[in-house]
């Protein structure tokens, strides 16, 4: 009888780590990292025509976003500003940005980017990438190297 308790209780031990999903560490995804614009997709078609833009000359030197402990900056096309204060869920993997001024750009790109981070809701991330979704099911790709 004990054997089987035994049995028992190792079986239940093991079902109830294996069913634990691990949490998120966000401080070490998201900070000390620059995270470069490289992928849009709106309403499920990817953006290949505008995700050019990203590549030219001037992309270059943009279309980036910095991740601090609490605060994050970036820029969409040359001159083009952001900035806020953020907030994630490792365990659910949600996070909500908080930015401080409207950008202003005439560029397409540049409002659906706006848009995306305007209304972001979730992340996804592996060792090189992270995609950040908004409430549209639209993905902003971002790689942490050009």
């Amino acid at each position: 009888m004990k054997r089987i308790k035994f049995i028992l209780y190792l079986t239940l031990t093991l079902l109830a780590v294996a069913s634990c999903k691990n949490e998120d560490d966000v401080e070490e995804i998201f900070t000390g990292k620059t995270w470069y614009m490289n992928g849009l997709v709106i309403n499920g078609i990817t953006s290949s025509e505008e995700t050019k833009k990203f590549y030219t000359e001037e992309g270059q030197g943009a279309y980036y976003i910095t991740f601090a402990s609490s605060t994050f900056n970036g820029q969409l096309s040359s001159g083009v500003t952001f900035s806020g204060t953020w907030e994630a869920d490792g365990k659910h993997q949600t996070i909500a940005l908080h930015l401080q001024q409207k950008a202003s750009s005439s560029l397409v790109i540049d409002k659906q980017i706006y848009n995306i981070l305007s209304n972001v809701t979730s992340y996804s991330s592996g060792a090189s990438f992270l995609h950040l979704n908004d409430k549209n099911h639209n993905t902003l790709r971002l790689g942490d190297f050009r």
